[in-house]
């Protein structure tokens, strides 16, 4: 990258973290000093009817389910209406944004792990422990792996608000194609759990097949981060272990992170993982495994229908099995969470919308319309989770093989994502740096150094965090 795109391309985040924290402002100021409502507003409480507006993430496939969870919430709740949105994912940040700073947010929003923590940590999202029922505490309901994101600690107040409820997780799980594993001389019971030791085993298939054992994203949509947390090698430290409210920086150039990334980078560069691993996001994953190209790969259970779809003899060849996991055990869930908005006029309704919508119930009919998991424990106990041997080796066994184990992971599985405000950003010049050292064969060690730099930058620009938003979970005994 050229000195003058790598200025254009920090000038670009730069422009976009303070057009998120001016829309904010505007937010709330407007609640601090009671601007009046706007038009849009006073519509959510004509004739005494209480109107929230609800916005999703490329969910309108499901219309029928979601209106017919709406219709469910507004018949155990009169007087309270619910306008539903479906928003592409390529742009819910900048409608978010735009909507937020006309002062029409919508009172609930579905986000992504990934985008979340950019937006609560900058008080885009109201405290939800106050507003939920009190039925049943979050800690029971949910799964501790899932509702560790929604918990973003804040240094300035010293606690650890509720901005979030967990909806449905999408834990990955190994897909294997078994005829190619044998034919590089492995089984089942002989091919590793771990990464360190499928790597290990990655150039002698590759002698052998002519084919890859594995590959993962590591330029775009890079899985590295998500693995570095999974071994426990967490790339970030406290910049001042005596005073956590003086921030992060970080921790790329420690030896056990380095040494890490430099398996992934030694195995690309001797060619035991495809080109595509440099460039390629996670679709790549899936198109050489549907070319019968690759013998393993770490996905949700959810593209197993693609496999079944477009390469029927791949899919007949096919099981699955846990995730290949890191040190810490622990399969890595992405997670989709509802957050109550700053902005909302009815932050009590809207909270029980997002509750009735994490329900166990809601997310059971939910999970038996799309390969998706619940985050909630009363859910994932029920017996479609739990297939028969017969259902197991029937026409659909692969896919109900695949509910089975990745049920299984849910009490150990964690989102090994940071809720960090800073996260996206860390990430993108993380990617962007291993996409350099890969195609261009740049220095390991300069590159890391660099990347350090930056990353100290993004963090020294942002507010301070502290280690409580880095998920650091316990070694599964």
């Amino acid at each position: 990258m050229s000195g003058a795109e790598d200025t254009a391309r920090r000038y670009s985040l730069a422009v976009q973290r303070v057009l998120v924290r001016l829309a904010l402002a505007f937010v709330l100021l407007a609640a601090t000093f009671g601007v009046a409502m706007t038009p849009s507003c006073a519509r959510r409480v004509e004739r005494g009817v209480i109107e929230l507006e609800f916005w999703t993430i490329a969910l309108a496939t499901f219309d029928t389910y979601i209106r017919g969870q709406i219709a469910s919430f507004e018949a155990a709740h009169p007087g309270v209406k619910v306008r539903w949105v479906d928003v592409p994912y390529t742009v819910l940040e900048r409608k978010l944004i735009s909507a937020a700073a006309a002062g029409r947010a919508p009172d609930v929003v579905n986000m992504s792990d990934v985008n979340y923590a950019r937006f609560a940590a900058l008080g885009a999202f109201v405290d939800l422990n106050p507003l939920v029922p009190t039925d049943q505490s979050p800690e029971e309901r949910y799964l501790p792996g899932a509702l560790f994101l929604c918990k973003v600690y804040s240094a300035s107040t010293a606690r650890k608000p509720l901005l979030a409820l967990p909806w449905y997780v999408n834990p990955q799980a190994s897909i294997i194609n078994t005829e190619l594993l044998e034919a590089g001389g492995l089984t089942l019971d002989t091919l590793p759990r771990d990464w360190r030791g499928v790597l290990a085993l990655a150039s002698a298939f590759r002698s052998r097949t002519g084919k890859f054992l594995i590959s993962q994203p590591l330029g775009e949509e890079s899985q590295l981060p998500v693995m570095l947390l999974g071994e426990g090698l967490v790339p970030l430290r406290p910049r001042d272990p005596a005073d956590p409210t003086k921030g992060l920086e970080a921790d790329l150039t420690r030896p056990e992170v380095r040494d890490y990334i430099a398996l992934w980078v030694d195995a690309f560069r001797r060619g035991d993982l495809p080109r595509a691993a440099a460039t390629q996001g996670h679709s790549h994953l899936l198109d050489l495994y549907q070319e019968q190209a690759i013998a393993v790969i770490s996905t949700g259970p959810n593209f197993l229908k693609n496999v079944r779809d477009v390469s029927p003899k791949v899919y007949a060849r096919s099981t699955v099995r846990e995730d290949v996991r890191g040190a810490l055990g622990r399969a890595h869930m992405p997670i989709m969470v509802l957050s109550v908005t700053s902005q909302s006029r009815h932050p009590k309704e809207a909270a029980s919308l997002a509750w009735w919508m994490t329900g166990p119930q809601a997310q059971l009919e939910f999970c038996k319309l799309v390969a998706i998991m619940p985050s909630t424990a009363a859910s994932a106990s029920d017996p479609y989770f739990r297939p028969t041997d017969a259902e197991m080796n029937g026409p659909d066994g692969v896919l109900a093989r695949a509910r089975k184990v990745v049920a299984d992971s849910l009490p150990t599985a964690v989102g090994f994502t940071a809720a960090l405000e800073t996260w996206p950003d860390l990430r993108r010049s993380f990617e962007e740096a291993i996409k350099r050292l890969l195609v261009d064969n740049a220095d390991l060690d300069e590159t890391l150094g660099h990347l350090n730099d930056e990353w100290n930058r993004i963090l020294r620009e942002a507010p301070p965090a502290t280690m409580e938003a880095v998920p650091r979970p316990e070694r599964v005994p």
